[in-house]
């Protein structure tokens, strides 16, 4: 096998070509600064209107809500966390922020730094099925509480939140609502009226745009405050100069991606449950996990019993199949497991998988059997030693 068989797609896809693609006028011809006064960079503006609207349409966002281009999910967190801070925490004296134990490093991290001004940060835990529930943000919230921080769908277990519950929790006690849909976007069907979210961030990297691009949006009405200083692009909302290349590259990725959608929902989720059906029948220590939860149709989480899952990793990665248990910009796997009630058996012995829409059967049925090798290997070893 020459090329690698890339199932770690809630990490990073492959770029599109028609993604590359976009990108290249900006390179090449029209690389001037929409913000200079002449012509080179004055043309750039009805490109920027149209390059906007792909992503507006992408997430049905309304022509008066903002949406902000950053260089990753990660900078469009911080952005919220932060600005939520100076505008309420500081002013208001509402410093307690809230977010789930089963998040992402980005929001965990984020407000854990708020800790060290002085701000309150409650971490809720997920119930029995993994869910974080109304019921535990109200009891998580007090009259102090600014923001609560959540990701809608779980990058490494699929896990998708309840977000609409929560939001008209939000809503009704005046607090601020920020969701990170990185890994739904494409995968889920949702109208943004059913959510009420003020904030949405998102990464580029895991929508096939190339790494460097992510984007806020931020629902009308709603004041956000500068992460970065230092000009007034993108309205005062983030300094330096706009990369209209990676900004191309994201709307036409969000624009692939809308069309791709009822074939991810449909045809990619039936491949995940092939791929998941064959394992599970032909390695007896193999469960699938949260089959009964409602996940993203791209993710699959799989417990190998007996098999410590950095061993499993290291094998397939000899064997050129790419798969996660987790770190970067996830918890670890394990970790995350605990949080969702699994014991410490099946935490260290799972790996994550996650299918794009580029994923092919025959890559599949190329990767069911390197797997089934590979766990039949460490079956031997493991009997050996015991």
């Amino acid at each position: 096998m020459n090329s690698y068989i890339h199932l770690d797609n809630n990490t990073i896809t492959k770029p599109s070509k028609k993604t590359i693609k976009a990108m290249m006028p900006y390179l090449e011809d029209k690389w001037g600064l929409p913000t200079s006064p002449y012509k080179m960079g004055q043309d750039l503006i009805v490109d920027l209107k149209g390059l906007y609207k792909k992503i507006y349409n992408f997430l049905g966002a309304k022509e008066e809500d903002t949406i902000l281009f950053t260089s990753s999910g990660s900078e469009a967190i911080n952005q919220v966390i932060w600005s939520t801070y100076l505008q309420i925490a500081l002013k208001t004296g509402k410093n307690q922020f809230i977010t789930s134990n089963v998040d992402e490093a980005a929001i965990i991290l984020g407000l854990s730094r708020l800790e060290q001004l002085d701000c309150v940060v409650k971490t809720t835990k997920v119930n029995e099925q993994g869910y974080v529930t109304a019921k535990e943000v109200i009891e998580a919230m007090t009259p102090r509480t600014a923001l609560v921080s959540l990701s809608w769908g779980n990058g490494l277990t699929g896990v998708i939140q309840p977000i609409a519950e929560i939001a008209d929790i939000c809503k009704e006690r005046g607090v601020l609502l920020h969701i990170d849909a990185t890994h739904v976007l494409g995968k889920l069907y949702f109208e943004l009226e059913d959510i009420e979210a003020d904030f949405i961030s998102f990464s580029g990297e895991t929508l096939h745009a190339p790494k460097g691009c992510g984007g806020l949006y931020i629902k009308n009405g709603i004041k956000v405050l500068p992460l970065i200083v230092g000009g007034n692009d993108q309205a005062h909302l983030r300094a330096g100069a706009l990369d209209i290349p990676n900004l191309s590259a994201l709307a036409q990725a969000c624009e692939e991606l809308q069309e791709a959608r009822d074939f991810i929902t449909t045809e990619i989720s039936r491949l995940r449950t092939y791929f998941e059906k064959e394992i599970e029948k032909r390695l007896a220590n193999a469960k699938v996990l949260f089959k009964t939860h409602n996940r993203l149709p791209n993710i699959s989480v799989i417990s190998f019993e007996g098999i410590i899952n950095e061993s499993l990793l290291f094998y397939l990665n000899q064997k050129k199949i790419n798969a996660t248990i987790g770190g970067g910009n996830f918890q670890q796997l394990a970790i995350l497991l605990k949080a969702y009630h699994f014991d410490d058996a099946i935490a260290h012995s799972s790996v994550s998988f996650s299918l794009s829409k580029d994923t092919t059967a025959e890559e599949i049925d190329a990767a069911i059997e390197i797997i089934v090798e590979c766990v039949n290997h460490l079956n031997k070893i493991s009997t050996t030693i015991r």
